[in-house]
C-alpha cells in the first residue's frame, strides 16, 4: 500500500542499575566492613558531577541522572531522533555512572577501605527484585486514544493499536532479549535434561519476562506491565502522547539496543501511516512472553486472536516482513541513517539463527547469543562441574556480563577482542557525554550548563526551565523536537550575565537544591 512517511518522533531510554560493593581482590576489605546497597548507592552519588547538591540531576548533555526507589541509580537519555544518537546517549550515561563509581572507590581507598563498586545493567538482584529498561516514544495522540472502530476488531483505534503493540512487545525478546541462565526448578531446566548435558536446558531468552504480569497498567511498580499507560506526555498534551514501554531487557551490546529501538520506531511509523497488523494480534501475549523467559530458541506457542497457532519467532518474522515492505514503500526514515544494517541485515540473521538453532551468525551482536556463547565456553572449560557448582559459575558469568566495572566487567574486554560489536564510534559516545542531541534537549542542556558555570540555583523538568535565584517565571518547552526558543535562549543569556551579588543560595529543605526538578 502507498504510505506517506510520518514526521520525526523523539525517543529515549531509562535504565536502572543494580549496585554492589565488594572487596577489591583477595586482599580487599572484609565484607562486614563494606557499605550495604543503600549506602553504596549514596556513596556513588556523593561523587556526582560537580555543581549539584541533589541526587536528581539534569545534565548538560540533556539527560537525567537520579537515585531511584530501592537504591537503584537510573540514567535517562535526552530526547533523541535517531537510533545512533540514542545508543550513544545510553552508553554515555553508563560511562558517567561508571566514572562516579570509580571516584567512590577511590574515596573509600583514601579512608583505608579497599573495595570496588559494581554497577549492574541487568534485570534482577540476588533478592529477586526486578528493575529494568524503559523506552519512551512520542506518538500523535490519535494513535493511542480511542477512535472509530476498525473492521477487523470491534474496538477503538487506540485499543487496536495497543493490542498490536503488546503482541509485538511480547514476542520481541526473540530478537533483542538479553538471555538468562535458568534456575533450578524452571520449566526448561528439568533434572534429566540438565544431567544429560543438553545446553538448551540451561537457557531462556528473557530475564525480564517472568516478572511481567499485565499488558498495560498505570502503575510502574505494583503491577509490572508491558506498557505503562499513565498519560504523561512530557510535551503538548493536546497533540502528543508518550508510549512508555516497560518490558525491555537491559542490554549490553550496542547493536542489540539499536535493533530494539529501530524495530519499534519502524512499527510506530507503519502504524501511523495506516498499515494493518491486526492479523498478528495474540490471544494471550502474556502467556507467550512468559514462555519466552524459559525458551532457548523462541519456538513457543503464539496463538492469534483468529485461532492460528504460530510461534513467537513466526510472529516477529511476520512483523519484520511487513515493516520491510513499508520501508520499501516509504523509504529509509531519518532515524535509521547510519543504522540501516540493523533492519536490513541483522534482524533477518537473528530470525535465521533462531530457526537453525545456531547462534554463531549473531554471537557478537545480540545479547542473548553473546551471553549464551560465553556460558557454553565456560561449560566446556569446566566439564567436571555440575549441579550447584555449574549454576554458580553461570551466575557469575551472568553478573560479569552486565557489570560496568572496567576491571571486572566482561563488556570492555569483549569489545577489545572483537567479541562484542559496536554501533557507535567512541567519539560519538564521548561527545554524547557533554553534548545534547538536536532536540529540545539542546535548549535544556545549554541552560543547565550555563547555571552550573556561574553557580546559579535552577529547577528543570523535561519540558520547563526555571531560574530560582534570582527567581524567574518558568519557560515552557512543549515541543520535544524544538531546537529554537527565544524565551529559553533569553533565559540562558540572562544566566550567563548574572553577577555574584544577584544570586543567593536557596534553603535545601524540601527543594532538592541546585539542579532540582521543578
Amino acid at each position: 500500500m502507498s504510505a506517506s512517511a510520518p514526521g520525526p518522533r523523539v525517543t529515549g531510554l531509562e535504565t536502572e542499575f543494580g549496585v554492589l560493593c565488594a572487596p577489591a581482590g583477595p586482599s580487599g576489605a572484609a565484607k562486614e566492613d563494606l557499605p550495604d546497597v543503600e549506602r553504596a548507592a549514596a556513596l556513588i552519588f556523593r561523587h556526582r558531577p560537580a555543581g549539584y547538591r541533589s541526587t536528581n540531576l539534569f545534565l548538560p548533555n540533556g539527560g537525567r541522572l537520579y537515585l531511584d526507589i530501592g537504591a537503584h541509580p537510573e540514567y535517562a537519555t535526552a530526547e533523541c531522533v535517531s537510533v545512533r544518537s540514542l545508543v550513544a546517549q545510553d552508553q554515555a550515561g553508563r560511562e558517567i555512572l561508571a566514572a562516579m563509581a570509580e571516584r567512590a572507590a577511590a574515596g573509600l581507598a583514601q579512608m583505608g577501605t579497599s573495595a570496588r563498586f559494581h554497577l549492574l545493567a541487568n534485570n534482577t538482584d540476588s533478592a529477586g527484585h526486578t528493575y529494568g529498561c524503559h523506552e519512551s516514544y512520542s506518538v500523535p495522540r490519535h494513535l493511542l486514544d480511542d477512535a472509530p472502530g476498525t473492521e477487523s476488531v470491534d474496538v477503538g483505534r487506540g485499543e487496536v493499536t495497543m493490542a498490536v503493540l503488546t503482541s509485538f512487545f511480547a514476542t520481541r525478546p526473540v530478537l533483542v532479549g538479553s538471555g538468562r541462565p535458568l534456575e533450578p526448578g524452571a520449566a526448561g531446566s528439568g533434572t534429566d535434561a540438565r544431567g544429560s548435558g543438553d545446553e538448551d536446558a540451561f537457557w531462556g531468552l528473557s530475564p525480564r519476562a517472568p516478572h511481567l504480569k499485565a499488558l498495560t497498567s498505570a502503575d510502574t511498580t505494583g503491577q509490572r506491565a508491558l506498557v505503562n499507560t499513565r498519560d504523561e506526555p512530557h510535551a503538548d498534551a493536546t497533540r502528543l502522547r508518550r508510549l512508555h514501554v516497560t518490558c525491555a531487557d537491559t542490554t549490553m551490546a550496542e547493536p542489540t539496543t539499536g535493533l530494539r529501538s529501530a524495530v519499534t520506531l519502524l512499527l510506530l511509523d507503519a502504524l501511523e501511516a495506516g498499515w494493518d497488523f491486526t492479523d498478528l494480534i495474540l490471544a494471550d501475549p502474556l502467556a507467550t512472553l512468559s514462555a519466552l523467559g524459559e525458551s532457548p530458541w523462541g519456538d513457543v506457542p503464539a496463538i492469534t486472536v483468529d485461532g492460528r497457532r504460530l510461534s513467537a519467532v513466526d510472529i516477529q518474522e511476520a512483523f519484520l516482513e511487513r515493516m520491510t515492505s513499508y520501508l520499501g514503500d516509504a523509504g529509509v526514515p531519518d532515524f535509521l541513517r547510519g543504522a540501516e544494517h540493523l533492519l536490513e541485515d541483522l534482524a533477518p540473521r537473528v530470525i535465521s539463527a533462531l530457526r537453525r538453532h545456531d547462534t554463531s551468525p549473531i554471537d557478537t551482536e545480540i545479547d542473548w547469543a553473546i551471553k549464551r556463547r560465553l556460558m557454553s565456553a565456560q561449560r566446556e572449560r569446566h566439564p567436571q562441574l555440575s549441579g550447584g557448582a555449574l549454576e554458580a559459575l553461570r551466575s557469575r558469568v551472568d553478573l560479569a556480563y552486565h557489570d560496568l566495572n572496567a576491571e571486572t566487567g566482561l563488556g570492555p574486554r569483549l569489545v577489545a577482542q572483537g567479541a562484542m560489536a559496536r554501533l557507535c564510534e567512541s567519539e560519538e559516545i564521548e561527545r554524547a557525554r557533554h553534548t545534547p542531541p538536536a532536540t529540545r534537549a539542546a535548549l535544556r542542556g545549554a541552560f543547565v550548563a550555563a547555571c552550573l558555570e556561574v553557580g546559579a540555583d535552577f529547577s528543570v523538568t523535561w519540558e520547563s526551565l526555571r531560574l530560582d535565584s534570582p527567581p524567574t517565571a518558568p519557560v515552557d518547552l512543549p515541543d520535544p523536537l524544538a531546537t529554537v526558543s527565544d524565551a529559553a535562549e533569553s533565559l540562558t543569556q540572562r544566566v550567563r550575565r548574572l553577577r555574584p551579588e544577584e544570586m543567593h543560595r536557596i534553603d535545601l529543605v524540601g527543594r532538592g537544591g541546585l539542579g532540582a526538578p521543578g
